[in-house]
């Protein structure tokens, strides 16, 4: 289950709380089964899925278990607008068809309002503590439906989330940016959003990150069908020891834990730099996101927060690289930034090929 503050891709990753009623049930063996079920329809033009969208105002993380757990459902008195779905609609043909393959397989596909916080979307899968538990399910936010921007913009939000750097202070912040190299794309930009989301409940679906058996979600799923993520995530650009003595279910957004990355080059303390934004000082914001945008390790900023988001991240540029229509790319400075280009290199592509062997780039269940 996972769950994030969506203005692009921000997060707050929720996978499937422990419970006394997990603890009782003996711990599955086998790789878990999952819960993208069923049989989609053709939906050439999209309005299908777009039509199955409704507003809802839960929130997984108050959802509660065993008997008390309640599952997310529609809000009936807030209608998704006809413009809404027709740009959901567009932006669901614009999906690769691996992608469209698990999209349409969802239990419902929700729309968010706005909060004192920001825009939130969340992308949750129900755990057997959480019966019936076989649902899975995917919001988006519904002023992300109505803004018209690039994927570059989005990534820049998200940075400016990260930090903190809102308001007056965000008009006075002196940070790179990425910016694009062609005309926004509205849908485009939500596609990347919705992958994050979807990718978060694929990553607990797979139980991918489960490898171990001491992950408090293997209480309630197996161990994943491919142990890649241990050695493609982990154990190429994450310190194994930090990760393997706090994992976690419940990750809250820009919640980097004691998680670093493995190239000292790339560590950094997220809550550190939010300080020294605070203050105004950006050199070394400015600084880790020209080695990342630069280097060949982590795909986006968000990517190098947690082993999680790096999953997860790439999943969402390898959907934006597939995607239908132009290709994705960014400047940043003077350079040239091609989405598909990055995913090939060496240490990104077998984080792809992760993807492929835990059956995320095939639209079957």
């Amino acid at each position: 289950m996972a769950m994030k503050l969506n203005a692009l891709f921000p997060f707050v990753l929720l996978v499937a709380g422990y419970s006394a009623q997990a603890a009782e049930n003996p711990r599955p063996t086998s790789a878990p089964v999952s819960h993208f079920q069923g049989t989609c329809e053709s939906d050439p033009d999209g309005r299908k899925f777009a039509a199955r969208a409704c507003y809802t105002r839960d929130n997984p993380a108050d959802a509660g278990y065993g008997a008390e757990y309640k599952r997310p459902a529609c809000d009936k008195s807030v209608p998704v607008t006809p413009p809404q779905r027709q740009l959901m609609a567009r932006t669901y043909v614009r999906a690769p068809d691996y992608m469209k393959g698990k999209l349409c397989r969802l239990t419902q596909i929700f729309v968010t309002e706005d909060n004192t916080e920001g825009p939130w979307g969340w992308g949750y899968w129900e755990g057997s503590d959480r019966p019936p538990g076989t649902g899975v399910f995917v919001a988006i936010s519904g002023s992300e439906l109505k803004k018209v921007a690039s994927v570059a913009e989005r990534e820049n939000e998200t940075v400016d989330l990260l930090l903190g750097v809102r308001g007056e202070k965000k008009k006075q912040a002196r940070l790179v940016r990425l910016k694009p190299e062609s005309a926004r794309d509205p849908e485009l930009a939500i596609l990347g959003g919705l992958a994050h989301e979807l990718g978060h409940a694929l990553l607990a679906d797979t139980n991918a990150d489960g490898v171990d058996e001491h992950h408090p979600r293997r209480e309630i799923s197996g161990p994943p069908q491919s142990p890649c993520f241990e050695d493609a995530i982990i154990g190429t650009s994450w310190d194994a020891d930090r990760f393997h003595h706090n994992m976690t279910r419940w990750v809250a957004f820009g919640d980097q834990g004691h998680n670093r990355p493995k190239n000292r080059e790339l560590r950094f303390n997220l809550y550190r730099l939010r300080e020294r934004a605070e203050r105004g000082r950006f050199d070394r914001v400015n600084d880790l996101l020209e080695r990342i945008y630069r280097g060949p390790e982590f795909v986006t900023v968000p990517a190098a927060i947690r082993p999680e988001e790096d999953f997860v991240e790439t999943y969402k540029e390898k959907v934006l690289s597939d995607a239908a229509g132009q290709s994705v790319e960014f400047r940043f400075g003077r350079q040239k930034i091609s989405v598909s280009a990055r995913l090939k290199s060496d240490v990104v592509d077998k984080k792809v090929e992760c993807l492929r062997a835990l059956g995320l780039l095939t639209g079957q269940p």
